[in-house]
């Protein structure tokens, strides 16, 4: 038990575990201290002891199982001196020797230097840092330890081994020596800035950022010459750190940067730029940063040397490790460094592609800013000439992996993508045509119309996929849900033309995958002559056709039609918002026309008011098709002739009154069937219409009114659009 401070009538003392214990004024101890107790001088002075003592036996421990491993004679004034080197040394089974060896003048030992505090404490530290005698006056002013005898060990430093924050190697200091080392005469305020700050012989600071950041504050304050040093350490701990404190290495390393700017400091170039290659490996270099390193480098009138522009372009390659590393005004930072080295700057540009393309492909990311950019210039051009497999990074691309569809050609053509494509140059295995145009094609997004460059590029491709002969595939929706493929723009027209110049189609997929009508694309070339004239399209045309008349896809997904395509909604979210193209061509009318029969034949064959919704919901999704292609009064007349009224009196949980329910579906407005009940002043007039209803019953009785009011509205919409 260490000594024992009174504050208040309350006592805090050290126990033999290192536990800070409180007691009260009978000598109990405290399960809840209060703030203004542990925040005493006398409790701050034991946590800081406690420091001391734990980091003294977790160091002794450590260095003793290394000596045991090693076989290092030990001399027995270690153990004799510190309790605590007693039982390491006992505990590693390391036996101490009366003769250690000899200081050897060329190589660096181990000095002891033993320390007593007031609170009856001793501790022996091994150092060999060249400011010992710095950190004795540090130890006897901040934690009273006073340095009381000195003794040489004969033990070999070894990086790491040392009572400070890491050992020494070659002319290489740990933190803080290093920065003492850098300013002679000052070592005393280095070490109390570092001391400020949590460096101590007992280990490095707490990286809780707000407390480091009051620190960093009052040294910006204080001694601002200090800065650069101690933000280069903070950054350096929270990359080792890593997790969340990554972040925040990126910033220090940045202020750092910015701190010797200020200063006009005039680092080291070398070293400087294996930090910033150091923190772009690690991924916690700022874009910012780079940018104010190549303004740094390469001002109004500067001069730089080919090596510096080498490391300042490999840093930017090291930088880059997915698309979204990528920053804007990078090939433009680049180019500046190369002008004022005297190099070619496309080249250099060309050279960061070559770092770059392979780890995150080319194109990738910002396609609008840094892509646009680097490669305005001669860049791909020469990156194709040094790196030949850019030609196939190229042929990776989709038309909207680049800013337009004619930056794409482009691209194509300028790396020589294009002249492998069309057979004029070789490079390019049988098939692989085949494959990339299905890829481009399937690549089209169904929210916009279809580039006029890529239908062109295919026509352009034609004799060498005909010549190569090996099926192309159109590109059809996958109804799997886990393809990432529930629709897709299928090119009827472009297949057109390509059969018309030989080139071979794969068998579509039944329906063509059911694509819908909207996204049957016949504009380039209406009549589709070639792609009707065989059986395998035609066919699986008029069943796609078919089945998007009738609505096939809702009924096997199991949605309802009072929910989609209601009868009296004028259109809806899927609903042909123009005549597709496929509906004009001969194959088009056959089907619609054949579909309208089928209705009509329904009609006539008698249905309930959920099959007369069933007709009436695919007129709102073909919508204006019935106007355009459709007429036909014969049919308005036989739509217009429905008794709806007879359905809902069918449909009714009992018996009623036929003039009445006419009446109440009069004052009643198309409306969604949303809920289980109506409202309440539709309630009341049900209730007075149908008087013996029972609760179960009423929900019923609305749904049915309601379905035959929708289906009246739907019926009038139909009506109209038959009639010529």
């Amino acid at each position: 038990m260490g000594r024992r401070y009174e504050v208040d009538g309350y006592t805090v003392e050290l126990d033999d575990d290192l536990r800070v214990v409180y007691r009260n004024p009978r000598g109990k101890t405290l399960q809840q201290v209060p703030d203004w107790l542990a925040d005493s001088h006398s409790a701050r002075r034991l946590y800081r002891l406690r420091r001391a003592l734990k980091a003294h036996r977790e160091q002794a421990r450590v260095l003793a199982e290394s000596w045991a491993g090693a076989g290092t004679r030990v001399p027995m004034a270690l153990a004799e001196s510190d309790i605590v080197w007693r039982e390491a040394l006992d505990d590693a089974g390391v036996e101490p020797v009366k003769d250690p060896l000899a200081p050897d003048a060329d190589e660096a030992m181990l000095v002891a230097r033993t320390y007593v505090h007031p609170d009856d404490h001793t501790m022996t530290l091994l150092l060999d840092t060249p400011f010992a005698r710095h950190w004795d006056v540090l130890l006897a002013s901040r934690e009273e330890w006073a340095l009381t005898d000195t003794f040489t060990t004969g033990i070999r430093a070894a990086p790491g081994e040392t009572g400070s924050t890491g050992g020494t190697e070659g002319t290489d200091l740990p933190f803080p020596e290093r920065l003492m080392a850098a300013h002679p005469g000052q070592e005393q305020a280095v070490l109390e800035a570092a001391y400020a700050f949590g460096w101590s012989l007992w280990g490095s600071p707490s990286l809780y950022k707000f407390l480091l950041d009051n620190d960093l504050e009052d040294l910006a304050a204080t001694a601002p010459r200090f800065l650069p040093a101690f933000l280069d350490e903070l950054a350096d701990l929270c990359l080792r750190e890593g997790g969340k404190h990554k972040q925040y290495s990126t910033g220090y390393f940045t202020r750092a940067r910015n701190a010797e700017r200020e200063q006009h400091s005039e680092p080291d170039e070398h070293w400087l730029d294996a930090r910033y290659a150091t923190f772009a490996d690690h991924g916690a270099l700022a874009g910012g940063a780079v940018r104010a390193r190549a303004k740094e480098l390469a001002p109004r009138g500067a001069v730089v040397s080919p090596d510096q522009l080498r490391r300042f372009r490999d840093t930017l390659v090291r930088r880059v490790h997915t698309p979204d590393d990528l920053y804007p005004d990078m090939a433009a930072d680049l180019r500046k460094v190369a002008r004022a080295a005297g190099a070619h700057p496309e080249s250099e540009v060309a050279a960061l592609l070559e770092g770059i393309v392979p780890t995150i492909g080319l194109c990738a990311g910002d396609t609008d800013k840094f892509w646009v950019d680097a490669l305005k210039g001669k860049a791909l051009e020469l990156l194709a000439e040094r790196r030949p497999e850019t030609v196939h990074d190229v042929l990776r691309l989709a038309p909207d992996d680049a800013s337009s569809a004619e930056k794409w050609l482009s691209l194509l053509q300028r790396s020589g993508a294009l002249a492998q494509l069309t057979g004029e140059r070789p490079g390019l295995p049988v098939g692989e045509a085949a494959r990339l145009l299905h890829d481009w094609l399937a690549s089209e997004p169904t929210s916009r119309v279809r580039s006029d460059e890529l239908y062109d590029l295919a026509v352009r491709l034609a004799p060498r996929l005909a010549a190569d002969a090996v099926p192309v595939r159109l590109p059809c929706p996958d109804p799997d849900p886990a393809s990432g493929r529930r629709r897709a723009l299928i090119p009827l027209d472009l297949a057109d033309e390509l059969l018309e110049h030989g080139v071979p189609l794969a068998d579509p997929p039944p329906r063509l995958g059911g694509p819908g009508a909207a996204n049957m694309l016949v504009h380039r070339r209406p009549h589709l002559t070639w792609l009707l004239a065989g059986p395998r399209f035609a066919r699986e045309l008029r069943k796609a056709l078919d089945a998007e008349l009738e609505l096939v896809g809702l009924p096997e997904a199991g949605i309802s039609y009072h929910h989609h395509y209601r009868p009296h909604h004028a259109t809806e979210l899927g609903s042909w918002q123009s005549t597709p193209g496929i509906c004009r061509t001969p194959l088009g009318r056959e089907a619609l026309h054949a579909w309208l029969d089928c209705q009509r034949a329904r009609l006539r064959a008698g249905l309930d008011l959920n099959g007369l919704v069933r007709v009436l919901a695919p007129f709102v999704h073909v919508g204006g098709v019935v106007d355009e292609l459709l007429k036909d009064e014969a049919a308005a007349r036989e739509f217009a002739a429905v008794d709806v009224a007879a359905l809902v009196m069918a449909d009714l949980p009992l018996q009623a009154d036929r003039p009445a329910v006419e009446a109440l579906m009069a004052t009643m407005r198309p409306r969604d069937l949303f809920g289980t009940r109506p409202m309440t002043d539709l309630r009341t007039q049900i209730d007075e219409t149908l008087p013996d209803l029972i609760e179960p019953q009423a929900a019923q009785a609305w749904k049915a009114l309601q379905t035959g009011v929708n289906c009246q509205e739907g019926l009038r919409r139909v009506v109209g659009r038959l009639s010529g």
